[in-house]
């Protein structure tokens, strides 16, 4: 069977974004070359006695910030705080950095490129990503075995180590500790949230070391990178255990962070999805309504002050059954609300509680409801009505599909493992069912049997006859072990389901399981609830959001391929009301565009346009192929480089001098004397920075020494006895003991915020390498053009590629690219060349889906009788310019497999609309393209390229005869086009 090979794209802006706003926060730091240090030989991202500055990071924060167009922080945010209670009495700080990007966007590619690229620029080697759960877990493993191949052509063969962190093998962490090279651990949070976690207890594993594993890791002074940090450090526990790792920075990256320190960098929903990075989102909905014959309870909330509980359930209202949410109090009947003979007896409630896992409701006739929970009866008929949409949609697709290369999945979600799983399991029974009567209809599905295109992966959990599959909510250790078998073997088939030569296309999973795994061809997602779902939307569709791929693993990038239906058993109003609401609950000041019903998103073409003779005539210029020369002067490239380079101000390493940024404290407790309960203890430190205090303090059983003398050092201090008989004596909680003749010494390390100072860096040798080979592979350009560009500038700003040889790269290739982008736009010419045929059904067919895609009235002119809109601009453009006009003969959009050929430096471009109009008083048509942007002015649109693309089009459509312009939603006029002027 052949496997499909991932294929990854290296060159997405977006990523790239995201992996230079980190890279550049630390500009103008000089790379650390380790040796060995101390007798464990190991080897720390930067040296024990060095720091990075916050004055520099300060202003490199900035900078970032306001390239990426997001607030600037005023303050460097740090995260600061004692390390976990039971391990040490140290402080720890260090800066944190929040990268945002929305789900099925690479977060994961972009973080493994960004250690690449922290290695590349500045030597890095020590990384710690830590995730909140197996399946991420599970996920970042199998992203390292993916991409292997693709980062070890990028970077000369330079692959990081992954290593998934074993509490039970600690030579591990040695491993990490004493490698030269890129060391990546990955752990859970539970890994070492707790004192009891074997990552501080000391073993004999580690022979010949008076190191505990997490000491290994902590003098590495390692980069963390959290995943899914909102899900990870909620809590001062596991904040504190992160803060024992002693990170020199944490990155954070997630698509719902609830906090974002100095945050760098946003892909919000909007803009995944108006850059076209994710599927579009299309529902089906199927109304939930039970047989109101039978009894229904289901628990929704429970409200607090005072304790009330809001139930679904039936009711009657005027002889009517109706399904209804009443709120009851302890003590109140039923019955009162809802007039139900079924509610009659025994239906007081007896108990409220918010106590244990899951808020409960208890009756008097011991009936319990728990939150999410149900005593309806099995929704065969929903279930049924839910699984027969999903392969109707499934089998519709995959015939559509089949010939482009891209095999159709199928995702379904049960809470109740045994629905499927037991002999008469209803779930499997009906899907059997639904799959046989559809099947003969579709060729590439009628000679298969249910069993050949199923396949399920559940948690199991072994017992004396065998193995079983169970429910899981991973709350106990044998839970999480079942799990990460499960993730395991969904992982590992990743690639196998893509495949042709698989049968399997519909895969049923657990509901727990929705989060960290996914697959790009997941075209269809139904969840089979018995209960409430406690899942939130937003996770649940972003099982299916990522690009699918092709039998090649390459990417696809057609809108109209990449469509995600969800089957819901809401109605698809209430779906749709409850997606939008968390993506504003997860603090999006504006949400994506609401899925579309999979009934109302078809847009019909036209006809009489479209086989008029006005649209061929259009289209016979549209369609010539046209080839790009371009006439670069290089005595001009390489002028323009060097004037720019000249007076750039270059990024220079500096000494900084930091005093006070690490004090060691000694602290010396002793015992004066007790008196009855009271003992009267005295505690003198001395510090490193010369600082002293002595404080004198009475205490009694049960005190803290850390909430009385206001100091978290001393928090492991609760006194537990006091004793005057015959020897005074205090005892603390951490077993140890004062008397009067004995002291107890504690020494610890503080951190504070440093004094900083900075003297002339005197050396200009820093290790260089060949800088003009990589800025040859980023630009284009030949070495003998760079090295003439380089020769070009004074020997002042040639010096500085000794002083900070990757500072110096980074700003050289910045500069380049920039200049040969911008003269490529300029220079670009297009000569017209025979054999171009579009086939016009494939780009413009009798009907279109725009799911999740605003359409709105095109009016009488437009080619379909509806248009996609994807802005208020092109909103406004179609109802002022187009839909009223009567001048207008037809109008449409162009399809997005339409391309204008460009240099790969610029990328190939869309334009977004074809007119003809035929003003008053003239017989001639005239044939127009239009982009449409927020504004006028080139240089202010969001990335560079955007306006070379521009100005290239100018050029491409001067060629073909045809008026082109850029405009806004606001300043348009048609005078412009009249005289087929195209050019500035």
């Amino acid at each position: 069977m052949s496997k499909i090979k991932f294929q990854f794209d290296p060159d997405q802006e977006y990523q790239l974004a995201a992996v230079r706003s980190v890279v550049d926060l630390f500009e103008g730091h000089m790379p650390y070359r380790a040796g060995f240090l101390g007798s464990e030989e190991i080897i720390p991202n930067i040296p024990p006695d060095e720091i990075l500055y916050d004055s520099d990071l300060r202003a490199n924060l900035e900078y970032v910030q306001n390239l990426n167009g997001l607030p600037v922080t005023g303050e460097l945010e740090k995260e600061s705080g004692m390390v976990l209670e039971g391990i040490g009495v140290d402080s720890h700080d260090f800066p944190q950095f929040t990268v945002e990007m929305e789900t099925g966007t690479g977060k994961t590619y972009v973080y493994f490129r960004t250690i690449y690229e922290l290695n590349k620029h500045y030597g890095f080697t020590k990384f710690i990503i830590v995730v909140p759960s197996i399946a991420i877990y599970e996920g970042v493993f199998k992203t390292d075995l993916i991409t292997r191949s693709h980062f070890a052509s990028l970077y000369d063969n330079n692959t990081l180590n992954l290593i998934p962190y074993d509490g039970s093998r600690p030579g591990q962490v040695r491993s990490f500790a004493n490698s030269s090279q890129i060391q990546v651990l990955l752990m859970t949070i539970d890994a070492f949230n707790k004192k009891s976690n074997n990552f501080y207890k000391a073993t004999d594993k580690l022979q010949g070391s008076g190191l505990r594993p997490f000491e290994f890791v902590a003098a590495t002074r390692p980069i963390v990178i959290l995943d899914e940090p909102q899900s990870i450090d909620s809590t001062e526990k596991a904040k504190s255990a992160i803060r024992t790792l002693k990170p020199l920075f944490s990155l954070r990256y997630s698509a719902t962070h609830r906090r974002s320190p100095n945050l760098i960098y946003r892909l919000s929903p909007v803009d995944a999805y108006h850059q076209g990075l994710v599927k579009k989102i299309e529902v089906t909905g199927i109304d939930a309504l039970d047989n109101l014959n039978d009894m229904q309870l289901a628990l929704e909330d429970v409200l607090l002050s005072p304790f009330r509980a809001k139930i679904r359930t039936l009711v009657n209202r005027g002889g009517t059954s109706l399904s209804e949410t009443v709120t009851v109090k302890q003590g109140e009947d039923l019955y009162r609300h809802t007039k139900r003979e079924e509610h009659r007896e025994g239906f007081k409630v007896e108990e409220i509680s918010v106590t244990g896992e899951k808020p409960f409701v208890t009756f008097e006739n011991q009936v319990k409801l728990e939150l999410g929970s149900t005593t309806a009866p099995l929704r065969s008929e929903i279930f049924r009505a839910q699984i027969r949409e999903t392969i109707v949609e499934h089998l519709q697709r995959q015939e559509k599909l089949h010939d482009l290369g891209i095999k159709v999945l199928s995702l379904f979600f049960i809470d109740r493992v045994s629905n499927y799983t037991d002999d008469d399991g209803i779930i499997r029974k009906l899907f059997d069912e639904e799959f046989d009567q559809l099947k003969p209809a579709y060729r590439h599905f009628s000679k298969l049997a249910p069993e050949d295109v199923r396949s399920s992966y559940f948690a199991k959990k072994k017992s004396a006859t065998g193995e079983f599959a169970i429910d899981t909510s991973a709350k106990t250790a044998e839970e999480r072990e079942a799990e990460k078998a499960a993730f395991s073997l969904i992982m590992r088939d990743k690639e196998k389901l893509l495949s042709f030569d698989e049968k399997v296309s519909f895969i049923f999973a657990h509901s727990a399981l929705k989060e960290g795994w996914d697959n790009p061809n997941v075209f269809q997602i139904c969840t089979l609830n018995q209960t409430i779902s406690e899942v939130k939307k937003r996770q649940e569709i972003g099982r299916g959001l990522r690009l699918c791929v092709d039998q090649t693993g390459q990417r696809i990038f057609d809108e109209d391929v990449n469509v995600l239906t969800v089957v819901a058993n809401d109605s698809y109003k209430d779906y749709v009301e409850s997606l939008q609401n968390e993506y504003i609950a997860d603090g999006e000041t504006e949400a994506p565009p609401k899925p579309s019903s999979s009934r109302k998103s078809t847009a019909f073409r036209r006809d009489p346009i479209f086989l008029g003779a006005d649209f061929r005539e259009f289209w016979e210029k549209l369609e010539q192929k046209a080839e790009y020369i371009i006439k670069l002067q290089t005595a001009s490239v390489v002028n323009d480089c060097i004037q720019r380079l000249s007076s750039y101000r270059f990024p220079e390493p500096k000494i900084v001098i930091s005093k006070g940024e690490f004090i060691m404290a000694s602290y010396r407790i002793s015992l004066d004397r007790v008196s009855g309960s009271v003992a009267h203890l005295r505690i003198a430190s001395k510090a490193s920075d010369g600082s002293e205090t002595v404080r004198s303090i009475p205490v009694e059983v049960g005190s803290k020494l850390d909430k009385v003398c206001k100091d978290d050092t001393l928090r492991e201090f609760k006194v537990m006895a006091i004793t005057s008989d015959s020897e005074a004596r205090v005892v603390f909680e951490n077993d140890l003991e004062l008397n009067q003749y004995n002291e107890i010494p504690l020494d610890v390390q503080i951190s504070r915020k440093p004094v900083v100072s900075t003297v002339e860096f005197k050396s200009n040798t820093a290790s260089t390498f060949d800088f003009i080979s990589r800025i040859a592979d980023e630009t284009q350009l030949t070495r003998k053009t760079l090295v003439e560009i380089f020769c070009g500038l004074p020997t002042t700003t040639q010096e500085q590629v000794f002083k900070n040889p990757e500072g110096f790269t980074n700003k050289f290739v910045e500069v380049v690219k920039d200049v040969v982008g911008r003269t490529v736009a300029e220079n670009i010419e297009y000569r017209i060349v025979p054999d171009q045929n579009i086939d016009l059904e494939e780009l413009f067919p009798v009907t279109k889906s725009y799911p999740q895609r605003e359409l709105i009235p095109a009016g009488e002119r437009g080619l379909y009788d509806q248009m996609q809109v994807d802005s208020e601009v092109e909103r406004n453009f179609i109802n002022r310019n187009l839909v009223e006009q009567s001048d207008v003969v037809f109008y449409f959009k162009f399809p997005p497999k339409f391309k204008i050929n460009l240099p790969k430096i610029i990328n190939n471009y869309n334009p977004d609309w074809g007119i003809v109009r035929q003003p008053q008083g003239s017989v001639q048509n005239f044939e127009i393209v239009v982009e449409t942007k927020g504004g006028l002015d080139i240089a202010k649109l969001r990335f560079a390229s955007e306006g070379w693309k521009i100005r290239c089009a100018m050029r491409f459509f001067a060629e073909l005869g045809i008026s082109y312009r850029h405009v806004d939603g606001n300043t348009f006029t048609w005078a412009v086009f009249d005289g087929q002027s195209n050019l500035p």
